[in-house]
C-alpha cells in the first residue's frame, strides 16, 4: 500500500525548500520559464557548476512546448525562405535527440505527394529534398526516395484520387515534448539547481540599473530570490514578464497562434505522416499519427492576446477539417470524428512584414542593458522545438559563461516485455526512459485503455516528477489527455490515487477533478464546444 502523507505535507515540503533556498547566498542565475528553452538554460548552467534557480508559473512544458505540432524536424519549408543555417542546425539537433533521447524522439516517415497535393513541380521537390538530405549528412535516417502513384496510395490509403507519384523522406516526432522539458529540468536539479513549478515570478527587481533578483509567489506566499543575472525564457509571456521590471523595454515578440485538430479515423492509422499543400490557400500543413489519432495542423494566425487564454477557434478548426477532407477523401472524415482541437502560441521574434508563415523561426538572446534596461537581464525568444540546446548555450555565452562540462545524456535501455503486459503498455511506459523499468516492475493495472497507461505512472509522477495537480499528471506526465478519451475515462480514479499520496481530503479531490475538467474543456475542446 502506498504511504499516505499528512494533508499538505508535500506542499509544506515545497514551501520549506523555497524558503530555505531564498535565505541562502545569491544565485548565479535565475531562470524564468519552465518550457523546453528555460529548462535547457537551467540544465546547461547547472552542469557547468553555476548556482541556478528555475521558476515556472504553471507546470513544466505547460505553454508552447505542450501545445506544439510535436515534430522534431529540420524544417523543409524553411529552405524556401533561404534559412539554410536554421535548417542545418535543426537537422543536427534532430540527430542528437534521436541518439540521446530515443524514448521521446522517434523517426517519422513522411509522404510528400505530388500533383494537386503540392504547389511545387516534381523537379523542385526533388532538389529541395536532396538539399535536405545533404544538410543532414551524418544522420541515421534514410534519404528521400521517389514514389510511384501506387506507392503513394499504399503509404496513405485515404488519399482517394491517385497522386501522380511523390516522395518519401524522414524527419522525427516528439512522443511528448513536455516530457523533454521535464527531463531537462530534472537533470538541472540533479546537478544542484533549484527547480519549482507552480511558482510565478511577479517582479524582476533592480537597483541603480542592476538586476538584484526576483519575487516569486507560490500558493499565495511571496519569496525573494537574490541574483544578478536573470534569463527570461517565459515563451509567449516574455514581454509580460519583462514589464514586471517597471522599465520601458522594447517589445520582443510577435506571437502567432497555431491550431490543430485530432481526428479518430474509421480505419487503421497510416504509419506515414503527410506533408501537403492546402487547396484553399496554398499553405503547407501536416497530417500525422499521434496517440491513436490523426493530428492535422497547423494554422498561423497573429495573436497578441493573453497567452493564458489561447484557445482554438471554430473557424480555424473548420479550415483544418476541410483540408483533411480534401486530402483524405476515402476516410469519409466528418466533424463527428474530431475528438478535440488545441492551440498554442509561437513566441516568434516581432515582425510586421510579410505573411505569418514567413516570420523567421530563428532564436535570439536579447541583452536588455543595451536598450536602457537593467544590466543582468536577458530574454530568449524565437527558436524551434528542436533547437533548445544551441539557444541555451548562446544564452549562457551572453552572460559570459564559456566554460565547463558538456555532458551528453545517456540513452536509456530499451524495455523488455513483461508477463501479462501488452505491447501498447510497453510502448507507453517507454517514454519514461531510465525510470521505465521501475515503473514496469510495479505497473499495477491499466488505468486508461486508450493510452495503455498504468496506475504506477500516477504514483511515479507524484513521487519523482513534481506533479502537483491532476492536470499535471494526465496532461503533461502520462500524456493520457492526448488520447480520444481526453483522460475523462479515468480522471476520477487518477485523482483518488493522487489523494492517497498527497493527503487530499474529499473537498480537495473534488476540486482537482473539476479543475481538470475545466482544463480539458479549455485546452482540448470538443468540436461542439468550439467558438469564435
Amino acid at each position: 500500500m502506498a504511504r499516505r502523507h499528512p494533508p499538505g505535507q508535500r506542499w509544506t515540503s515545497r514551501r520549506m525548500n523555497l524558503q530555505e533556498a531564498a535565505a541562502r547566498a545569491p544565485f548565479d542565475l535565475l531562470v524564468i520559464g519552465g518550457g523546453i528553452n528555460g529548462a535547457a538554460v537551467a540544465r546547461e548552467a547547472a552542469i557547468r557548476g553555476l548556482r541556478v534557480a528555475l521558476f515556472e508559473q504553471d507546470d513544466f512544458g505547460f505553454g508552447t512546448t505542450w501545445r506544439s505540432t510535436r515534430l522534431i524536424h529540420g524544417g523543409l519549408r524553411y529552405l524556401e525562405h533561404g534559412e539554410v543555417g536554421l535548417v542545418f542546425e535543426s537537422l543536427r539537433e534532430r540527430g542528437r535527440l534521436l541518439r540521446e533521447r530515443p524514448h521521446l524522439v522517434k523517426p517519422q516517415p513522411f509522404v510528400l505527394p505530388g500533383g494537386r497535393f503540392s504547389r511545387r513541380p516534381s523537379w523542385q521537390m526533388r532538389i529541395g529534398l536532396a538539399a535536405y538530405d545533404l544538410l543532414a549528412t551524418g544522420g541515421s535516417l534514410p534519404r528521400h526516395q521517389s514514389l510511384t502513384s501506387a506507392e503513394v496510395q499504399h503509404a496513405v490509403p485515404g488519399l482517394g484520387q491517385k497522386a501522380p507519384g511523390g516522395f518519401s523522406f524522414y524527419d522525427a516526432r516528439a512522443v511528448a515534448p513536455e516530457r523533454i522539458a521535464l527531463e531537462l529540468a530534472l537533470e538541472a536539479r540533479d546537478h544542484g539547481a533549484l527547480i519549482a513549478n507552480h511558482a510565478s515570478v511577479t517582479t524582476i527587481g533592480h537597483t541603480d540599473g542592476l538586476v538584484t533578483g526576483v519575487t516569486v509567489v507560490h500558493r499565495g506566499e511571496e519569496f525573494e530570490f537574490r541574483g544578478d543575472h536573470v534569463i527570461n525564457a517565459a515563451g509567449p509571456w516574455v514581454d509580460a514578464v519583462n514589464n514586471t521590471t517597471g522599465a520601458r523595454l522594447p517589445r520582443i515578440l510577435g506571437t502567432t497562434r497555431g491550431t490543430h485538430i485530432a481526428i479518430e479515423l474509421p480505419a487503421p492509422l497510416p504509419d506515414a505522416a503527410v506533408l501537403a499543400t492546402a487547396r484553399s490557400d496554398g499553405r503547407v500543413f501536416f497530417a500525422l499519427p499521434h496517440s491513436g489519432l490523426l493530428l492535422v495542423g497547423t494554422t498561423d494566425v497573429r495573436d497578441e492576446g493573453d497567452p493564458g487564454f489561447v484557445s482554438p477557434t471554430r473557424r480555424e478548426a473548420e479550415y483544418l477539417l476541410g483540408e483533411a477532407q480534401s486530402l483524405l477523401p476515402d476516410y469519409g472524415i466528418t466533424a463527428d470524428m474530431v475528438r478535440y482541437a488545441y492551440a498554442g502560441l509561437r513566441p516568434l521574434l516581432a515582425s510586421s512584414r510579410g505573411p505569418e508563415s514567413a516570420i523567421t523561426r530563428k532564436h535570439a538572446v536579447v541583452n536588455h542593458a543595451k536598450a536602457g534596461g537593467p544590466a543582468g537581464l536577458y530574454s530568449v525568444a524565437g527558436g524551434k522545438l528542436s533547437t533548445y540546446q544551441p539557444l541555451a548555450r548562446e544564452a549562457l555565452r551572453a552572460i559570459g559563461i564559456h566554460w565547463g562540462s558538456n555532458r551528453a545524456t545517456r540513452p536509456p535501455a530499451r524495455l523488455a516485455a513483461g508477463p501479462g503486459l501488452e505491447g501498447r503498455v510497453l510502448d507507453h511506459i517507454d517514454r519514461y526512459g531510465h525510470a521505465a523499468p521501475a515503473i514496469l516492475g510495479n505497473a499495477g493495472r491499466v488505468i486508461c485503455e486508450h493510452a495503455g497507461a498504468v496506475t504506477a505512472e500516477i504514483s511515479h509522477a507524484v513521487r519523482s516528477e513534481l506533479a502537483a495537480s491532476l492536470s499535471d499528471v494526465l496532461m503533461r506526465r502520462t500524456g493520457i489527455a492526448w488520447h480520444a478519451c481526453r483522460g475523462l475515462c479515468c480522471h476520477r480514479e487518477a485523482a483518488e490515487i493522487m489523494a492517497s499520496l498527497l493527503g487530499w481530503d474529499a473537498s480537495e479531490t473534488a476540486q482537482q477533478i473539476a479543475a481538470y475538467e475545466r482544463d480539458v474543456a479549455h485546452h482540448l475542446p470538443e468540436w461542439s464546444d468550439l467558438s469564435d
